[in-house]
């Protein structure tokens, strides 16, 4: 008895067949360099907090005294010690020759994404003078800088009103003054401010740009310490949180 004879695929079938092959293996190779991807920069973050980790630790297990001389030996360029109760916020800050070697540089001076929190380069006496700006990632995991955007909401100031800064001449409250949300060229970006006039005409230019203010009270004889990170609002955006520097009793 002869058998059925076997249906030979049409060629549009092949064909199809050949094209939905092709493209699983595409998809499959861009889940791939994607997952790798993902790890890499998982890794990074990773590392990054090790280093950072690991300064804390250089830094001093003392809450009340941060060990400069400790820090120096790993990096001369240290100015001081900024903490923020509750968030990620305890890290060196620092002040390089120019404010592009510490975007990409860790505090231990190897090569980290994050880079390290530091003072504009251009400033004279960063925390002795009227104002100081120190400039911080804002990271896609949540570290450096990336919690001040919390600080759009002003019951979140309320409930976080201060940063610590500690430096070689003493500790220091950051009483949370004002919250901008700015363009990079802002005005706002302006440093070694001397003489009453111009002062007075910098904090009202503060209060003038900034989305709210709180009940700190701020006048020409104080220092001003402005923390500066991205923000995405709009192109080239930044949060700029203005604080008023008092001495700890």
């Amino acid at each position: 008895m002869e058998g059925t004879p076997k249906k030979t695929p049409s060629k549009d079938k092949r064909i199809r067949r050949t094209a939905v092959n092709i493209i699983m293996i595409c998809l499959a190779g861009i889940m791939l360099v994607s997952g790798w991807k993902l790890f890499t920069i998982w890794r990074g973050y990773q590392a990054d907090r090790s280093v950072y980790e690991k300064i804390s630790e250089e830094a001093g297990d003392d809450e009340d005294s941060i060990d400069f001389d400790a820090l120096r030996e790993i990096n001369p360029d240290v100015i001081g010690w900024l903490y923020y109760e509750d968030t990620v916020i305890d890290y060196p800050v620092v002040q390089g020759e120019n404010n592009e070697v510490y975007l990409s540089m860790l505090f231990d001076r190897t090569w980290g994404g994050c880079g390290t929190l530091f003072a504009d380069c251009i400033t004279e006496a960063p925390f002795k003078q009227f104002n100081t700006i120190v400039y911080g990632h804002h990271m896609k995991d949540g570290t450096m800088f990336a919690c001040l955007k919390e600080l759009r909401d002003p019951e979140y100031c309320k409930e976080h009103p201060k940063l610590e800064l500690s430096t070689p001449e003493g500790r220091f409250d950051l009483e949370i003054w004002a919250f901008l949300n700015e363009p990079a060229d802002s005005k706002i970006y302006t440093t070694n401010i001397e003489g009453e006039e111009n002062k007075q005409a910098y904090l009202d230019l503060t209060e003038n740009l900034a989305d709210y203010t709180t009940d700190v009270n701020v006048t020409t004889e104080d220092r001003l310490v402005m923390l500066s990170t991205c923000a995405y609002e709009f192109e080239d955006a930044r949060y700029i949180i203005a604080c008023r520097m008092v001495p700890q009793n």
